[in-house]
């Protein structure tokens, strides 16, 4: 393997890590840098993995003594082999610091095979590694057999809505700046349920961008990986359940819709899972059998991203705040489900911390009309009886109440001010 590139692109990328400012990510925080386990940050293309492993190197760990490398570097298209790490470890010492203690590999799945040379660093060497890469399955599965659980795996999704606000230089920190700044926030809120949270859009405005982040899904990480031969039918697949984020869906709807067999439609729907373009939310029951029978809802990865698709999702003002709550709390929380009361009224979020149901959250873009009054607080006040809990909210585009019943409060108020938490 010719050197003199090896060296060229080390430089590069290292140089890469000092070249500009970046924007803070709130899950740094929760990354442990201090252990000896192989640390894994996965997530969809464009959703700033490789701005945040940039940032553990210059804000956590502070330190020289790194290897960056970027797998999608034009160099490793003809240089796949897993050979190639060794290599890049081997000139990295002999050419640039004998005293290596961090490497830190942005997206590793471009190279054949590198689980197994992962595995010998991991439990040859003394390095500190992180991994980032754009496929949820290829690190659980892969990871976890070859490493024998010896991984810390995070998931690095788009921007929530308080890190938006930073990238539009606006940091609220307490109760009052949210306040001082609440018609700018508000302002902003419809610009993000708009245009979503990449990172790059963010802070460009392209939304031209967003058609390619969505192709570039499809087409890199799931129709090239995994040679899928009906291009036509998994595009509107993919298409019609965009359009239908925040509903229930069947893969015997999808048989159905395509003519297709359930294998297939069943195989398409994790091609689209693992390539992070939806997530499924369960419905909560105490019984894992029961829960596993029952049917799920299904959360576009960004609301930008299914405006810019679907027509249909971006004039439905109620889908998206439901979206844009589901991504939050599945920042948040560890479990989230949807819960249907006794009389089979739907509450869009319930939230499990350890044995205890903690929350429950009803999603409306208006309140205003009386019917519509009456079926939130009905199946709300349902829940809350069953699940013996005081207390739930609904979440709105503009709200702000507080409803009284029979002992049990239901907060009322604006999805850009829920996420505070104040």
């Amino acid at each position: 393997m010719n050197t003199e590139y090896l060296i060229k692109v080390i430089d590069f990328w290292n140089l890469s890590v000092k070249r500009n400012d970046f924007y803070p990510r709130e899950l740094i925080s929760k990354i442990d840098t201090r252990s000896k386990e192989v640390v894994d940050i996965v997530g969809p293309r464009r959703s700033g993995k490789s701005t945040l492993l940039k940032l553990i190197i210059r804000n956590i760990l502070q330190s020289k003594d790194f290897l960056y490398i970027n797998f999608e570097d034009p160099f490793f298209i003809q240089n796949r082999e897993a050979q190639v790490i060794e290599a890049l470890l081997d000139t990295y010492t002999e050419y640039f610091e004998k005293n290596l203690r961090f490497v830190f590999f942005d997206e590793i799945q471009n190279i054949e095979n590198w689980e197994n040379s992962i595995r010998k660093l991991r439990d040859g060497t003394n390095y500190k590694i992180f991994l980032s890469g754009s496929s949820s399955k290829l690190f659980s599965r892969e990871l976890s057999s070859l490493l024998t659980g010896r991984h810390l795996s995070y998931e690095l999704l788009p921007l929530n809505f308080r890190e938006y606000l930073v990238f539009q230089d606006l940091e609220i920190s307490d109760k009052k700046t949210f306040v001082l700044h609440k018609t700018a926030i508000e302002k902003e809120f419809k610009q993000y349920l708009k245009t979503g949270g990449f990172p790059e859009i963010a802070i460009t405005k392209n939304e031209e961008l967003l058609k390619q982040y969505y192709h570039d899904i499809l087409d890199r990480d799931i129709i090239r990986r995994h040679e899928i031969r009906q291009k036509d039918i998994l595009e509107e697949m993919a298409s019609f359940l965009i359009s239908n984020s925040a509903k229930l869906y069947s893969i015997a709807s999808l048989k159905k819709t395509w003519n297709i067999s359930y294998d297939l439609a069943s195989a398409y729907l994790e091609y689209f899972k693992e390539a992070f373009l939806f997530y499924e939310l369960p419905q909560f029951s105490w019984s894992l059998k029961s829960q596993s029978k029952t049917l799920k809802k299904i959360y576009a990865l960004d609301t930008g991203l299914a405006n810019t698709v679907s027509f249909r999702f971006s004039h439905d003002l109620g889908g998206m705040l439901e979206n844009c709550v589901f991504l939050h709390l599945k920042q948040m929380y560890d479990e989230v489900y949807y819960f249907k009361t006794r009389n089979h009224r739907e509450v869009d979020f319930l939230v499990k911390s350890g044995q205890k149901v903690s929350n429950l959250i009803q999603v409306c873009a208006d309140m205003t009309d009386d019917k519509t009054k009456v079926r939130e607080v009905r199946a709300l006040s349902e829940a809350m009886e069953e699940l013996e809990l005081q207390e739930s909210t609904i979440l709105t585009a503009s709200e702000h109440d507080e409803i009284k019943s029979e002992g049990k409060t239901i907060r009322v108020m604006p999805v850009y001010e829920w996420v505070f938490g104040f």
